[in-house]
């Protein structure tokens, strides 16, 4: 089929690839805007960036609502979305004769929404997985196509997951694809959907009066980006990777340090600190974060400064 291509991060680049290597026909890629940084830079989007070195045509509208003509321009037989960052409307969803299907990271209906990543690790999930499904102007409530599932490393973060579920949906895609007339969609349950939003600057903040296994599995969902972060002593530190910890005692949030160990008080326990990151500076593993930087040993985290 011609295939009209539709995303924006690594997450949607990796789908474009594969669907560049299989017997379908990219027409085109459609991206978000340039991102302008500081000092006149621009930054591409993933998509744009593999997008240019395959020399395939390239839109990139402010709002694509109102595009739904320049779009059938391309000569689609069906588009494809992932992670692309903009809201479709019924014009664009009639704008292809097979419709607009979508790469989406979660086990339908499960995590419906924009974190579905994050959210899964958040909720202590073991098993996840990349849904295919017709897209609708519902958020995420179309029809199953294909899906394929997958266990969450116990010690897995969302960047790990997320590179990991962008080759297994990648690879479901073109699945989908190769046998798209034989295929019979499923309807969604909506009494057992779930959502997720964006996470938000507060939803960063640890909140050590939780248990353990909550503290860690916030680490996990926050890392890389945005991170999960704390206050200590009026600065902000960013904490990539901990893992639970036993035999630790003292008031909650407290941070107790020892040779090449940093542990933090938690509810029901501790954590210890494998990964962080003081303001202005790189992310280290805590033996080496330990040995440049002094942390007061007793030492309260704070929400806020």
């Amino acid at each position: 089929m011609k295939v009209l291509f539709m995303g924006t991060p690594e997450f949607a680049a990796v789908s474009l690839n594969a669907l560049l290597n299989s017997q379908h026909t990219v027409v085109g890629v459609v991206t978000q805007p340039d991102r302008a940084l500081k000092h006149g830079k621009t930054e591409y989007s993933a998509v744009k960036q593999l997008a240019l070195s395959k020399d395939l045509p390239i839109f990139q509208p402010v709002k694509i609502r109102a595009e739904a003509d320049a779009l059938k321009q391309f000569g689609a037989d069906i588009a494809v979305t992932a992670a692309y960052g903009q809201i479709l409307d019924n014009a664009v969803l009639h704008a292809f004769k097979h419709g607009v299907i979508n790469v989406h990271a979660s086990l339908l209906p499960k995590y419906r929404g924009a974190s579905p990543i994050q959210s899964a690790i958040l909720s202590g999930e073991r098993v996840t997985g990349v849904t295919i499904m017709r897209t609708e102007l519902g958020l995420d409530t179309g029809d199953i196509l294909s899906t394929v599932t997958t266990e969450i490393g116990a010690d897995e973060t969302a960047g790990e997951l997320t590179c990991r579920l962008a080759v297994l949906g990648a690879e479901l895609l073109v699945k989908t694809l190769d046998n798209f007339d034989a295929i019979k969609p499923v309807k969604q349950d909506d009494n057992i959907a779930t959502h997720c939003k964006t996470i938000s600057k507060s939803e960063q903040i640890i909140d050590f009066y939780a248990d353990c296994n909550s503290v860690v599995n916030k680490i996990r969902a926050l890392s890389p980006n945005p991170c999960a972060k704390t206050f200590i002593d009026g600065e902000q530190y960013k904490i990539y990777r901990a893992t639970v910890c036993s035999g630790v005692i003292g008031t909650i949030g407290q941070v107790i340090c020892g040779k090449d160990k940093m542990n933090i008080v938690c509810g029901d326990g501790a954590i210890s600190v494998e990964v962080i990151q003081a303001p202005s500076k790189r992310a280290m593993p805590i033996a080496d974060f330990l040995r440049g930087k002094k942390i007061r040993d007793g030492v309260v985290c704070a929400n806020q400064p």
